[in-house]
């Protein structure tokens, strides 16, 4: 295979990687958007204001919430 070809197939590969990188970072970034405000949906409809602050400040908190509400 010559070397041209070589860099050629190298930087394709680099264009498609990146690409896919790229969407499936913006869908993740979606999905954790919608889980988020399922969840504050949820606690706002239960009066649940102080869990709020606590799960806006606290990662471990905001996973017993969704755990909680059945949000996976």
């Amino acid at each position: 295979m010559s070397r041209e070809l070589e860099q050629w197939l190298l930087e394709e590969r680099r264009e498609g990687f990146k690409e896919g990188y790229e969407k499936e970072f913006k869908k993740g970034l979606k999905e954790g958007e919608d889980r988020v405000a399922a969840l504050f949906k949820r606690m706002k409809a239960d009066g649940r204001l102080q869990d709020f602050s606590d799960a806006l400040k606290d990662k471990n908190a905001r996973e017993k919430l969704y755990k909680e509400y059945g949000i996976e």
